[in-house]
């Protein structure tokens, strides 16, 4: 199989950026693979992150569909979406990976097309919450397969933090004052939040000086409380060795980042805070005009197929999968891991593509006067 990657920078904890945690796994075969068709082109190009294809379920299609993948590796959406375009009047894939929030961006760009869901049998296998999800289309039609939950989460040692934390709030406690760290840009955010402000601005795309009032507030509570971090962290390995060394003991963090700490027995969970929290998901998109577009439909149905194929993808890419029935198959200690209770899922608000330029440019400005206030 030919896997080539689209970009050799380091990963970066933020949520613009991706970071996973790759674990083996065993999956059950699904009996859509059995039937191959003889007219099918013998190829699928795919353009995915590590981790999103999971190993096992990639060997028995490739065996029982005589399809062969050729996964090309993306590290995040900028440099996928630049590629996509240059590559837009000959494409070179097939499916693309689309973070929830971009969706629209990458159709303004005439890099996806509308997804057909009658021809997804499985269909019905995701989580009412993401494919009925206002994100998911752009001028009623559907436009990705929803794969994996990315949210900000709230880290705590279970040994040093009591009663386990439920808000934001534990993170601005006198009894924890230098043992917190945060990712300022995210939360930021999750700060908003707290104060009851939209942290995914969905609510100010025509309302920026409601957006700044907000963004304002969240920088002067995190500038008047800076004496409380530790650590404003950029790498999600630092993070880490904090966590083990219990330099800290409350950190805002990337889910999906702290997997290997868990499962390696730590006394680390993490948690959904009441006030909510910014969420997204990653997807699956079919390239417009893609050469192999058959056995892309044949491709996503079959990752819908089973649970199981759910499970395999939340243990080889390190998040929540948006598949019913996915956490059946997982051990107590993944389901800790990896999972989210339909009360913490209630909690998420999602990313907004439409308010992303006045976030970002009121998010970037904060940043720097937290860093320096």
């Amino acid at each position: 199989m030919k896997i080539t990657s689209l970009s050799g920078r380091p990963p970066h904890v933020s949520r613009r950026s991706v970071l996973r945690t790759t674990c083996g796994l065993l999956v059950a075969t699904p009996a859509i693979l059995s039937a191959r068709s003889a007219a099918a082109a013998p190829v699928l190009n795919i353009t995915a992150y590590d981790g999103f294809i999971p190993p096992a379920f990639r060997q028995r299609f490739e065996a029982e569909t005589g399809i062969e993948l050729r996964v090309r590796l993306a590290s995040s959406q900028a440099p996928e979406l630049n590629l996509l375009v240059a590559e837009r009047a000959n494409p070179l894939t097939d499916i693309c990976t689309v973070s929830g929030n971009r969706i629209h961006q990458f159709t303004e760009a005439q890099i996806i097309e509308p997804l057909d869901t009658t021809r997804l049998k499985n269909w019905q296998r995701i989580n009412p919450l993401y494919r009925e999800s206002d994100w998911i289309s752009v001028e009623g039609k559907v436009m990705g397969v929803p794969l994996l939950v990315g949210a900000d989460v709230l880290v705590y040692n279970t040994n040093k933090v009591t009663p386990p934390p439920d808000s934001w709030g534990a993170m601005f406690d006198p009894r924890y004052k230098r043992r917190t760290a945060y990712v300022i840009e995210d939360f930021l955010q999750c700060t908003m939040i707290y104060q009851g402000a939209d942290g995914t601005f969905a609510a100010y795309v025509d309302k920026p000086g409601e957006a700044a009032l907000a963004v304002n507030a969240a920088r002067d509570f995190l500038i008047q409380h800076k004496g409380q971090v530790l650590k404003f962290y950029e790498d999600g390995n630092v993070l880490r060795q904090l966590l083990i060394g219990e330099d800290v003991v409350l950190a805002q963090a990337y889910a999906g980042t702290l997997a290997k700490l868990i499962l390696d027995g730590l006394p680390i969970r993490l948690t959904i805070p009441r006030e909510g929290s910014i969420a997204f998901v990653y997807n699956f998109a079919v390239v417009k005009n893609a050469v192999n577009r058959e056995n892309a439909y044949r491709f996503l149905d079959a990752m819908l197929a089973y649970p199981e194929i759910g499970a395999a993808l939340t243990r080889s890419a390190g998040y929540t999968s948006t598949f019913l029935g996915a956490e059946e198959s997982l051990t107590e200690l993944e389901k800790q891991t990896f999972t989210l209770t339909p009360d913490q899922l209630s909690r998420l608000r999602f990313l907004s593509y439409k308010a992303q330029a006045l976030s970002s440019s009121l998010i970037d400005r904060a940043v720097t006067e937290v860093e320096a206030g």
